[in-house]
């Protein structure tokens, strides 16, 4: 009998400690289980089903952080921090204030009471860059403009202007949409710097200040 005893004593002993270093498949598929799973569900019918409390069966207890139940009473998931229980249906949770600090940070105010300011995201200044080109002269509140849109060939660099061309200042050239440079070759007609060419349906259009 004594020996019988020792035996399943043994046996037992070597059965716990081979699931002390065990990983758990549960469900479908028990021999598939990734290496960093210490417990794994597979199933396609079944669910895990959480501890079910009231909420004074919950308040009552203090497990480790991490610890999960379902409150029967609110009908959410809580979840304990190590210090309180908290509802994970609580949309508070999810909400954030953001805040611009203007001096290049910001700072965010999440629903759970935590912030986050964020470091000065704006870096240094670059040096300041040089002036443009001075435009054309504004209308004086008597002055009349007029304009014409061409649609140019390929290849295409003079344009004659809408009107006598009496100062070349007051004459603005686009070509689809962006201000282009050129000279005046006569009084009707202007020619595109050398650099600039013109594609086929390309649109030129001719501001000019009268």
């Amino acid at each position: 009998m004594k020996t019988n005893k020792t035996y399943i004593f043994t046996a037992l002993t070597m059965l716990l400690v081979s699931f002390g270093f065990t990983q758990v498949k549960i469900g479908d598929n028990i021999d598939a289980i990734a290496n960093t799973s210490l417990l794994e569900l597979e199933s396609t019918n079944k669910v895990l089903v959480l501890t079910r409390l009231t909420n004074e069966q919950m308040m009552n207890i203090a497990p480790l952080p991490g610890g999960m139940a379902y409150n029967i009473d609110t009908g959410c998931i809580h979840s304990y921090d190590g210090n309180k229980w908290i509802n994970l249906c609580d949309s508070s949770l999810r909400t954030f204030s953001f805040i611009d600090n203007e001096d290049g940070s910001f700072t965010i105010n999440y629903g759970n009471e935590s912030v986050f300011t964020s470091p000065n995201l704006t870096g240094p200044k670059g040096e300041k860059g040089d002036t443009g080109p001075e435009g054309p002269a504004g209308a004086d509140g008597l002055s009349q403009q007029e304009q014409i849109v061409i649609v140019a060939s390929n290849g295409q660099t003079r344009f004659n202007t809408p009107a006598p061309i009496v100062d070349d200042k007051k004459i603005s050239v686009y070509r689809n949409g962006i201000r282009i440079a050129f000279r005046a070759i006569d009084s009707t007609t202007i020619e595109l710097e050398n650099e600039i060419i013109c594609y086929q349906n390309d649109n030129i259009r001719i501001v000019q200040i009268l």
